[in-house]
């Protein structure tokens, strides 16, 4: 292992009294007799940001190491601008978990600021020890520089995920590396369950809040720590964040981060935040990456800006502030708690999150989301109404109402049902004279429509991981509506019109031919029979049931045949059974 250490010496003409400023570098290797100089501006890190300038141990160089001295890596993910390695066995003083190499693939973009790096990775060296632990558990934080053989910072060494925060991709998505091993970030949260599941990242349900609010309350405890030192994170999207949630995403137990322990089955959910390396002090004003479709408003030019279309593919860094850390902190908020599935992954709409969150925090993500810098909640509220979130469906589940509209309607009517609960997952919805309808709940008010058929009370029942709740609506009265009994049928009058037109032809040959009697069957001609028919109709109005089993009857009469067919006649007349 070969270190770089920085010999320096102050210019008695540099301007300025601090410690660290005027100084002069030189990179030279620990071995003897080797020389290795450079030109990399490396500085101290006695005074590393105006945000928090006594965190740091004073004194304390960032160390920086050749990239050809870290032995064998192995590619384990990437983004648009950087590449990601696993270092097989080189270890750094001071971390005893698993390193990454994140190596910047433009070294000279406007992004990448070698200067910051050693500045974070001087931060966290000023950390107490049980800060640092928090902070290596939950963010790849730059650990040291690695520099290439001219001794410029290509990248740094940070922690290594651990293995629950990756999965065996089997299918090829079109977004990462094909199949094979891939880190499980929040896109998988935020595309449909189906898609995670298609190509083998496991899935978190949509309606599960404990395990999603779970992985953003970790995120904000990170955010917040970052704030409250003036560091802005910058690129905060969803391949930002690392994610296990344990027998939830059919994964293995969640992890405590790079510190290599991983817990139990059974373990919540657990967040793991990568791209470290481009956060950067606020007062330093440098310009920071930005993922397409999470600009915050105030850092696009005004074109973009004005442009919804371009502001959701814009990658155009900028000069970022903790307002606009905040801004994507409601943006990740609003993807994870009500995902779109694909395709949509970039809204910006927070009304999709009404019947998933309360009112308080539909208004937090109103004004989150707002163009308003200055009103938008911090990573600590947004922490503390996620936690009580979690303890609400830590709970067995609670019923605050259920109320049935109209209460008073006709059979055959459409009501509609309005349960307000908080911690259910799965409701069953009895319904009186019908089958129950179970649903699973996704947010805080089921409302559910169905036909009255029977008067009662409607019992519904919340149920989740830790017990069941059981509530009655109002009373419904569903008015019987009446049926007739009878229906006047009312007979044609043809006396007259089928005479005139000769529809009726003149039966008294025919009747003649058959030996019927005339006076037999009564006097007059067809049509005063039709007549008195007709009287006798009017005269009493058939039955509805007669009028259903006369429709019956010639229903049947009419398919029963009356007359052989031609070839039936000549096969009867044929057939040998039949001679004498």
């Amino acid at each position: 292992m070969e270190w770089l250490t920085r010999l320096e010496w102050r210019s008695p003409d540099a301007p300025g009294n601090a410690e660290g400023d005027g100084v002069v570098s030189l990179l030279v290797s620990e071995n003897p007799g080797v020389e290795r100089a450079s030109a990399a501006p490396i500085v101290s890190s006695a005074n590393p940001g105006s945000a928090n300038p006594g965190r740091a141990n004073p004194g304390s160089a960032f160390r920086v190491v050749l990239e050809g001295d870290l032995g064998a890596r192995t590619r384990i993910g990437g983004g648009r601008s950087t590449e990601v390695e696993r270092v097989e066995a080189f270890t750094v003083p001071g971390y005893h978990g698993g390193l990454a190499f994140v190596r910047e693939r433009e070294g000279v973009a406007a992004h990448w600021h070698p200067e910051q790096v050693a500045k974070l990775a001087a931060w966290r060296a000023g950390l107490d020890e049980r800060q640092r632990d928090v902070l290596d558990g939950v963010a790849a934080w730059p650990l040291a520089g690695v520099a290439n053989e001219g001794g410029d910072v290509v990248g740094c060494l940070v922690p290594l995920a651990a293995h629950p925060f990756y999965f065996v991709a089997t299918v090829d998505d079109g977004e990462s590396d094909g199949v094979g091993k891939a880190t499980r970030n929040a896109r998988w949260l935020v595309s449909a369950p189906k898609r995670a599941r298609r190509v083998g990242a496991g899935s978190v349900g949509e309606r599960d809040l404990v395990a999603r609010c779970t992985v953003l309350a970790r995120v904000c405890v990170l955010l917040e720590r970052l704030h409250r030192s003036g560091i802005v994170f910058g690129d905060l999207s969803e391949r930002s964040v690392l994610y296990s949630a344990g027998d939830r995403s059919g994964g293995s137990s969640a992890s405590t981060g790079g510190t290599g322990r991983t817990g139990g089955a059974g373990d919540i959910a657990q967040a793991f935040v990568v791209g470290c390396e481009g956060a950067a002090f606020e007062a330093d004003r440098v310009l920071q990456r930005n993922s397409a479709g999470w600009a915050a408003p105030e850092t696009l030019e005004r074109s973009e800006a004005a442009d919804d279309a371009t502001a959701d593919i814009s990658r155009a860094p900028s000069v970022q502030t903790v307002a606009s850390d905040r801004y994507k902190l409601g943006l990740l908020i609003l993807r994870v708690l009500a995902p779109s599935g694909d395709g949509l992954e970039r809204s910006r709409d927070a009304g999709r999150v009404l019947g998933v969150l309360d009112t308080v925090g539909q208004l937090m993500l109103a004004d989150a989301l707002r163009d308003e810098p200055a009103k938008r909640p911090s990573a600590a509220e947004w922490y503390q109404y996620l936690r009580g979130v979690i303890v609400e469906n830590l709970a067995p589940p609670v019923i605050r109402s259920v109320v049935v509209s109209p209460a008073l309607v006709a059979e055959g009517d459409e009501v509609r049902l309005d349960v307000s609960l908080a911690g259910a997952r799965q409701l069953t919805i009895e319904l009186p004279g019908r089958a129950d309808i179970t649903r699973e709940v996704g947010g805080r008010v089921v409302t559910e429509r169905f036909t009255a058929r029977q008067s009662g009370r409607i019992a519904v029942r919340a149920t989740n991981e830790h017990g069941e709740t059981e509530a009655l609506s109002n009373q419904v009265r569903v008015l019987p509506v009446p049926t007739p009994t009878q229906i006047a049928v009312a007979a044609p009058d043809v006396s007259g019109v089928l005479g005139a037109q000769d529809v009726l032809v003149d039966l008294e040959p025919l009747e003649a031919a058959m030996a019927i009697s005339r006076e037999a069957s009564g006097a007059g001609s067809p049509f005063e029979h039709v007549a008195k028919a007709r009287a006798r109709l009017d005269a009493d109005a058939l039955p509805l049931h007669d009028v259903l089993r006369i429709g019956v009857e010639a229903e049947r009469v009419s398919r029963e045949k009356l007359f052989p067919s031609f070839e039936e006649f000549l096969g009867d007349i044929t057939s040998p059974r039949r001679r004498p």
